[in-house]
């Protein structure tokens, strides 16, 4: 869980309790830009009208080798470790936690930053480490605030959205209990929660551009519907 602080985003443990209280639970269907005036026009970090979104997931391998068999034109959104699977130019990355310029300073090389800078995305107050800062709904309640709900990879797809892509992609994003991508066989995967499921489906009925995102695979595909080249091209 992540709690929203005066100077960004820090790790705390939030008791389950206290998670599954009635009214502590927000479900973010949106987000909103920090600072618009200073952002300016973020339609214009977009060069094709196809965005695919990696995560760190153990099917990133398979789902990109088929994706790119597809020969579609796009803009590569990579989330957290996902960054580090390429060799070829990154547009955009994106981490919850503030404290990721760190690793993602030290693992950025001219290998996926070969043309142009990427431009990074979080959530939280401005620092000098990301280019384009997020939040969430301010109406939110103070606890509703520190349970945040679903996923990074879920706040770059609402990132996409807003910066027009009109058709979304996810790779390495299955949302099952498999180790990462990056991890070996025998360690744990992540242990998604009841939550995270429900606030990928809400997503599905209720925002009113779901219908431009899609998976490439397993549990998020069932959710969000099987991306295909036929679906790209239509």
């Amino acid at each position: 869980m992540q709690l929203l602080y005066s100077f960004g985003w820090v790790k705390k443990h939030v008791p389950g309790e206290i998670q599954g209280k009635n009214g502590n639970i927000a479900k973010i269907i949106d987000i909103f830009l920090t600072d618009p005036d200073r952002t300016g026009d973020i339609t214009r970090y977009h060069s094709n009208p196809v965005c695919l979104i990696t995560g760190d997931g153990r099917t990133l391998p398979r789902d990109v080798k088929e994706f790119e068999s597809w020969g579609i034109p796009h803009d590569l959104y990579c989330v957290n470790r996902s960054m580090i699977f390429f060799e070829r130019q990154v547009t955009h990355w994106a981490a919850v936690d503030i404290e990721e310029c760190m690793w993602f300073a030290q693992n950025v090389t001219e290998k996926i930053e070969p043309d142009k800078r990427i431009v990074r995305h979080t959530i939280g107050e401005h620092t000098l480490a990301f280019d384009v800062y997020w939040k969430m709904d301010p109406n939110l309640g103070e606890m509703q605030r520190r349970v945040l709900v679903g996923s990074s990879g879920y706040f770059a797809v609402l990132t996409a959205l807003h910066m027009g892509y009109e058709k979304i992609v996810l790779a390495g994003m299955p949302l099952n209990f498999e180790p990462h991508w990056y991890d070996p066989p025998e360690a744990d995967g992540p242990m998604w929660g009841g939550m995270t499921y429900s606030q990928w489906i809400d997503f599905k009925q209720q925002h009113p551009d779901a219908d431009k995102l899609r998976s490439m695979g397993e549990y998020s595909a069932f959710i969000l519907g099987q991306a295909t080249k036929e679906w790209l091209n239509g």
